[in-house]
C-alpha cells in the first residue's frame, strides 16, 4: 500500500520534527510504502529547516513550500503533488500540532482497508472528546459548524464534518473535487467531504481523542468563521441524499 500524509504547516517548527517521527513510527509496516509531505506555507519560523533535517535522516520526507495563501491553497497544492509524483493508494489529511495523534493513523487505515472510502477521526462519534479546557466560544463554534454542515449542507448521519483527520482512498480523493474549492479556511474541509459524499463516497467515523496544542499558536480566527458562514450560505440549498452518505461507527 503506497500511502501519502500531507501536512500542511505554518509556524509550527516546534511540532513538525516530533511529528514526522511519530507519524512514521505509527505506519511503519512491511507491505506500506509512507510518504510525508509536508506542505509550508513559507513560515518565518524555519519550519522549513526542520523538515528538510528530517528529509535528510527519514525516508519519504519531503517539503513542498509556497506563498501563504491558505489553508485550502496549502492543500490542493499538497493533493496535487501527491497525486501527480507519488501515484498512493491512501491519502491522509492531518494537522501538525499534535490535536491528531499518529497513533491514531492504524485505524484510519484499517477504516479504509474494511471498505470505506473516506475514514474520519472523529471528536463527536461517542460523545464528545474534545480539550476539557476548551472555552466556550471555541465549543460554540465547533458546534455550530458541524449543525450547519449536518443539516443545512446535507451531511448527517456523519457527527464530526469539520474533522481535518482524514484517510482518502484516491478515488473518493478526486471525488471530492479538491482543486475546484474556492474556499481558503478551514471550510475547505467541508466543501470536500460534501463534494465526495454526493459522489457517493462511503464515509466511515473512527472515535479519536482531540487533545488541544501544546506548541505554538491556533490559525482559527474571525475571517475563517466568516467565510465558512458565507460559504454556507451560497452551498447549503442542495442538499446530500442521507443515503448517499454512508456512516459506519467503529468501537
Amino acid at each position: 500500500m503506497k500511502i501519502v500524509v500531507v501536512i500542511p504547516t505554518y509556524n509550527e517548527r516546534g511540532n513538525i520534527g516530533r511529528l514526522i517521527g511519530a507519524v512514521h513510527a505509527a505506519l511503519a509496516a512491511p507491505d506500506r510504502q509512507v510518504q510525508v509531505l509536508v506542505v509550508d506555507d513559507e513560515s518565518p519560523d524555519d519550519t522549513a529547516a526542520e523538515v528538510r533535517a528530517c528529509a535528510a535522516r527519514l525516508p519519504g520526507v519531503s517539503l513542498l513550500s509556497g506563498p501563504r495563501v491558505g489553508l485550502g491553497a496549502a492543500y490542493v497544492r499538497g493533493l496535487n503533488h501527491a497525486l501527480a509524483h507519488h501515484a498512493p493508494d491512501v491519502v491522509i489529511q492531518m494537522d501538525a500540532d499534535f490535536s491528531h495523534s499518529p497513533s491514531d493513523l492504524p485505524r484510519l487505515l484499517a477504516a479504509i482497508g474494511n471498505g470505506a472510502d473516506v475514514a474520519i477521526g472523529s471528536r463527536y462519534l461517542d460523545g464528545n472528546r474534545t480539550p476539557q479546557d476548551w472555552g466556550w466560544r471555541r465549543r460554540l463554534l465547533s458546534w455550530t459548524g458541524n449543525r450547519v454542515a449536518r443539516h443545512w449542507l446535507g451531511l448527517a448521519p456523519v457527527r464530526d464534518c469539520t474533522a481535518g483527520f482524514r484517510a482518502w482512498r484516491t478515488a473518493a480523493l478526486r471525488q471530492s473535487r479538491f482543486a475546484d474549492v474556492r474556499a481558503q479556511g478551514y471550510v475547505f474541509i467541508v466543501a470536500m467531504l460534501q463534494n465526495a459524499a454526493r459522489a457517493g463516497a462511503k464515509v466511515r467515523e473512527i472515535p479519536v481523542h482531540f487533545p488541544d496544542r501544546e506548541v505554538g499558536a491556533s490559525k482559527l480566527g474571525l475571517r475563517e468563521i466568516v467565510e465558512f458562514a458565507r460559504w454556507a450560505l451560497a452551498h447549503g440549498a442542495v442538499a446530500t441524499p442521507r443515503s448517499r452518505v454512508a456512516e459506519q461507527q467503529a468501537r
